[in-house]
């Protein structure tokens, strides 16, 4: 009888192991770049400058009131995630999201945990106010580690849609699987 139960105890952790692994492997998530996972929520701050602050503030603020774990403040110098716009010119990109600062992590066992990430739009294509808004969307989920992803909402535009400017529930369900509880 003890072999028996210990049997279904270890199917039962293994099973709860596999679902939680699901979950992770479910989210749209950039590559394994992840933020520290060691609390209950995750704290981003984020330095804005150059051009086109306002979209680039309502592109935060409304990740802010949708993504129930994310805290993302901002902060008036150099920080977690730079937002910015500026031309760089005729690059064939609208939106670039680049992580400049990686440190090495148990969590993937290489240099994945995001120290740094740099948001941009490129002003050089002129866009309505609300499709800068969605660039910056897009990209400043990137610095979150969210991917590309034809959900509905601002990680899909340019790619799957091309009017969709804000976050969406997907990207909550994303975020949450993969911070949630220490994965």
């Amino acid at each position: 009888m003890k072999k028996y139960i210990k049997l279904m105890v270890g199917l039962l952790v293994l099973a709860c192991l596999l679902g939680l692994n699901i979950s992770v492997a479910n989210a749209h998530q950039w590559s394994s770049y992840h933020w520290d996972k060691s609390g209950t929520a995750i704290h981003i701050y984020n330095y804005f400058y150059g051009s086109h602050q306002t979209q680039a503030r309502a592109a935060r603020y409304d990740g802010w009131t949708k993504i129930g774990i994310l805290y993302n403040y901002e902060q008036s110098s150099h920080t977690h995630v730079s937002v910015f716009g500026q031309n760089s010119g005729d690059t064939g990109w609208g939106g670039l999201a680049s992580i400049t600062s990686v440190s090495w992590t148990t969590h993937c066992w290489w240099w994945c945990h995001i120290n740094h990430v740099h948001s941009q739009y490129n002003s050089y294509y002129p866009r309505s106010s609300l499709y800068i808004q969605g660039i910056f969307c897009q990209e400043i989920g990137h610095a979150w580690g969210l991917a590309h992803s034809d959900t509905g909402d601002c990680m899909g535009l340019g790619y799957y849609n091309f009017d969709k400017y804000y976050y969406g529930s997907h990207n909550n369900t994303d975020f949450y699987n993969m911070y949630c509880c220490g994965h």
